[in-house]
Formats: C-alpha cells, sequence, structure tokens
C-alpha cells in the first residue's frame, strides 16, 4: 500500500535488494511495487556486453515495463561508461525497476548514478547495516528500527519504526514542509519590499529628500514585534487534511511542477510589494494632505494592518494561532502608540484619523484579495480541484 501511494504520487520507486530474482518478483507483485497491468523485463546472468546492448534495445523499446535486473548484469553495465549511459537513460524512464542480488556497494552508487542522470532528489529507505551506504549516498536518508538493528536508524535524516510510515511521512509531511517553506519565504521578501517602496514613493514625492520615512526603532519593530508572529504563523497553515493527502497521493505529485515556489509567484508578490506600497504613500497623501509630520503614523498603521490583513489572504484554513497572534500584534502596536510619544503622535488620533487609515487600508489590500479569489476560482490549483470533486 505504502509503495503504490508513493508511485501514485509521481515517485519513481527502485527496489535494491540482495535476494534473488524470484524472491524479489514476489515482493514486487505483493507490495504493489508494480501495476497489474506492467509486465515484467528480465535482464540476468548477461556476461557479454554484446548480449547486454541488445537486451537494453529491447527494454527501451518497451512501454510501461517494470525492469527486473541482477547484479551480475548491473556490473556489466556500469564497468563502460557507453553502457552506463544507455543503461540509466532507460532505467530512470521505467515506471520501476528492481535491482537483485545487489551488493552494500551497489546500492550507493545506483543511488549516486541516479542523481546525476536524472538531477533530481533521492531518498534512500532502509533498515540494515547494509542499507547505511546508499542512506548516506542519498539527498533524504530514511532508516527503519528493525531487528537487524539500529545502524540504518542511526545513520539516516529520518527514523521511522514501520515502513508504513514512509507514506505519512512523504506524502503530509513533506509536501507540507514545502508548501509552507514556500509562503514563508515569500511573505518575508514581500514584507522587506513593501518597506522600499515606500521609501522610495516618500524621497520622490517629497524632492528626493535625504531622510528615511521610518526611523532604525520603527523598522526594527516592523521586522520583529509588529509582524513576526503573524508572519510565522503561517507555517501552522495547511490547505487539505491528512486524510485527504493520504487518500489522493496524486497531490503530492502536483509539487513536482514547483509551482508554489516559481518565478510566476515572485512576480505576483513582486507586483503585489509595488502596489500595496504607492497605494499606502499615496492614498496617505491624498487623504492627509495637509500632514506631513504626521506621515510616519498614518503610513505606518495602514502598512501594519495591510500585513495583518495579508497573512489572513495567504491561507486556506485559520486556526487560534493565527488569530491570537495577530490581536496580540495589533494590542501590541496600538500600546506602543501611547507608550512612544517621540515616534508617534498621539494628539492627531481622531475617530476620522482612524477612518481615512482604514480606508487606505482597505484600498491597498482588497483589490488584490479580490484578483486573487477570482484567479482561485477561475483557474483553480490541482488540489482545489481534487477538494471540489471531493465535496461535490
Amino acid at each position: 500500500m505504502t509503495i503504490e501511494s508513493l508511485r501514485g504520487a509521481g515517485i519513481q520507486v527502485w527496489m535494491l535488494t540482495g535476494d534473488k530474482v524470484e524472491t524479489a518478483t514476489c515482493i514486487a507483485i505483493s507490495a504493489g511495487f508494480k501495476d497489474r497491468r506492467q509486465p515484467i523485463f528480465y535482464m540476468r546472468d548477461l556476461d557479454s556486453p554484446r548480449e547486454a546492448e541488445l537486451k537494453l534495445v529491447e527494454f527501451e523499446r518497451r512501454t510501461n515495463t517494470l525492469l527486473m535486473i541482477d547484479g551480475t548484469t548491473l556490473d556489466l553495465f556500469l564497468s563502460r561508461a557507453n553502457l552506463e549511459e544507455k543503461f540509466m537513460s532507460a532505467a530512470t524512464q521505467a515506471p520501476s525497476v528492481c535491482v537483485c542480488r545487489c551488493s552494500p556497494t551497489q546500492k550507493a552508487i545506483i543511488t549516486r548514478k541516479i542523481a546525476e542522470y536524472t538531477g533530481k532528489r533521492t531518498c534512500s529507505v532502509g533498515d540494515g547495516g547494509n542499507d547505511v551506504g546508499m542512506i548516506l549516498e542519498a539527498n533524504v536518508g530514511v532508516g527503519i528500527v528493525g531487528k537487524e538493528g539500529k545502524q540504518a536508524s542511526l545513520a539516516s535524516d529520518f527514523s521511522i519504526d514501520e515502513f508504513k510510515h514512509l507514506r505519512r511521512l512523504i506524502l503530509w509531511h513533506g509536501r507540507l514542509s514545502y508548501k509552507r517553506s514556500a509562503v514563508l519565504s515569500q511573505f518575508v521578501i514581500h514584507r522587506g519590499l513593501i518597506i522600499a517602496v515606500i521609501q522610495a514613493i516618500f524621497s520622490v514625492v517629497f524632492y528626493f529628500v535625504a531622510i528615511p520615512i521610518y526611523n532604525g526603532m520603527l523598522i526594527l519593530g516592523f521586522a520583529t514585534v509588529f509582524t513576526c508572529m503573524p508572519v510565522f504563523s503561517l507555517v501552522t497553515d495547511r490547505d487539505v487534511s491528512v486524510e485527504n493527502v493520504i487518500r489522493y497521493p496524486p497531490l503530492y505529485q502536483t509539487l513536482q511542477k514547483g509551482r508554489s515556489l516559481s518565478t510566476k509567484t515572485f512576480l505576483i508578490w513582486f507586483w503585489k510589494s509595488i502596489f500595496q506600497g504607492c497605494v499606502i504613500m499615496l492614498g496617505t497623501i491624498v487623504f492627509f494632505p495637509e500632514s506631513f509630520t504626521n506621515i510616519v503614523t498614518i503610513t505606518f498603521s495602514a502598512l501594519i494592518v495591510t500585513e495583518l490583513l495579508n497573512v489572513y489572504s495567504s491561507v486556506h484554513h485559520l486556526n487560534y494561532k493565527m488569530i491570537v497572534s495577530s490581536v496580540l500584534t495589533l494590542f501590541i502596536y496600538i500600546l506602543s502608540i501611547a507608550l512612544l510619544p517621540a515616534y508617534f503622535d498621539t494628539s492627531y488620533i481622531t475617530w476620522e484619523f482612524v477612518m481615512k487609515v482604514l480606508c487606505i487600508t482597505l484600498a491597498s489590500w482588497l483589490p488584490m484579495h479580490l484578483i486573487q479569489m477570482v484567479a482561485d476560482r477561475v483557474d483553480p490549483s490541482e488540489f482545489q480541484k481534487i477538494m471540489r470533486e471531493d465535496n461535490s
């Protein structure tokens, strides 16, 4: 079930075992290593390079076929550069590959060759001392604590008690880690860029004045106290439940397209920073034309509230951690306005001031949020399509 789910998630699975061909064939069939409609192509007991090359040509003509090869034949391919390249090119295109009578050294070599020829990340899973070399060679090593000892577990990056836990580790935790890292990194870039846009517009509007709109303390507070908790609460978000991720392995396969962290998403956040920075600064000048001395309080207040709303736009499911962090941040900011008169002019704050700041905030946040909602509706992502079909 676990191997079948991994294959359904678009992960190519190689089984490297020391068992003989017959035993490996039984394991491949029973463990879901191959689909019922997939035939098995055997390469074993070959000792002639010419014979091996002809066998490889025959395999290349087949489609959707599992490759079963023994260690002796594998050595024949890896010992010659021209055969090695042809073999790795053909094997990496197969849905699954099983190497029988495989030594620990061969396991490590195969892991390294797969990474070299495909340029993809590799993950090795083993439960014994003969798997240590393979685990160390892979980008991610997973060790299983079993009857053969803890050598593999101690040498791995992740340790699990049973093989079935691998499905949850990769499909759920792996997917969630990537998506959370993607949104967090882009939000941090946006948080710094919007300050730069506001400063640039401030300098242009006021005749290229060579003074910062926000002093060091406000910049430091914006990056730490005022936005730190809401931004980092994004790592508690999840778009789908663990049950649906396990139920629909193709949800993991969508990550291979790199759409969560790409040039397109970066440009979207880049444009969002420019738009919101322009609206906040120019909106302040339009609504408060006579308040040059209070421009810091106005723009900074609108900026803080806009960032809190941006967090809301970036999450899929609100939880209490996000709500508490946002409310606490807003409370700390209001308290800082009252306790830091050197940075904020409280005499200017009235209900009219609050309403104008809210209007500037909505003008900077609402259009981008509506565009995002329309885009998700018109061109939904893969997981949104799957979830809609599941709900219907």
